[in-house]
């Protein structure tokens, strides 16, 4: 079993300098310690998890989203126990292959719709936000609400990731006034232009 965090980290209760600095960047979160405890503590009772090779475990409202190694998400879903388990203990389990890019991550999630489009903007501080389009026939057939999406998107890519479907995009366009991702937009032209 590979996981985001040593194992002697994880019994000793204290971080290396390796996980410290990867904790301190986000790259782990103290929801991933906690999973992996628990993981730990499952080892013997489920052979599945020789076979798991743990990026990410991320905790959202009444989900958890394991990240994994490419080529490995059968074998973990084909152990019904273990997945039984983790949702009584955390939430409906959602696995994702990674490694995680934005468009790869919002096509799972809109399966079997297709975005419109997706546009990001690049915030001081090495910081991103996007905004992703969807088409409004596909209203009906993407499972969740453009609100679970944020959440749920935003939390797996660590960066605020908004969606619309193209007729609230299209009557924002007729609207006058602006919402959140136009006002950083402007926000940021105008800085733009200030240091030029």
């Amino acid at each position: 079993m590979k996981i985001p965090v040593c194992r002697f980290d994880l019994e000793s209760d204290t971080l290396c300098t390796n996980c410290k600095e990867r904790f301190d960047k986000g790259k782990i979160t103290s929801f991933d310690i906690e999973f992996c405890k628990w993981l730990l503590e499952k080892e013997k009772d489920y052979s599945a998890l020789q076979d798991l090779n743990l990026q990410r475990a991320i905790k959202v409202a009444d989900w958890i989203i394991l990240v994994v190694k490419k080529r490995t998400k059968a074998s973990l879903l084909s152990a019904e126990d273990l997945i039984n388990d983790i949702t009584e203990t955390f939430g409906e389990v959602i696995i994702i292959e990674g490694p995680i890019k934005l468009r790869k991550i919002v096509r799972t999630f809109i399966d079997p719709a297709v975005e419109v489009g997706v546009n990001s903007l690049h915030l001081p501080g090495g910081f991103r936000e996007s905004i992703v389009i969807l088409r409004t026939d596909d209203r009906e057939r993407i499972p969740y609400t453009t609100a679970q999406l944020k959440e749920i998107v935003s939390a797996i890519m660590g960066e605020e990731v908004l969606f619309e479907y193209d007729d609230e995009h299209l009557e924002k366009d007729n609207d006058t006034t602006e919402d959140e991702f136009e006002k950083k937009m402007r926000k940021l032209s105008e800085r733009q232009r200030d240091t030029d």
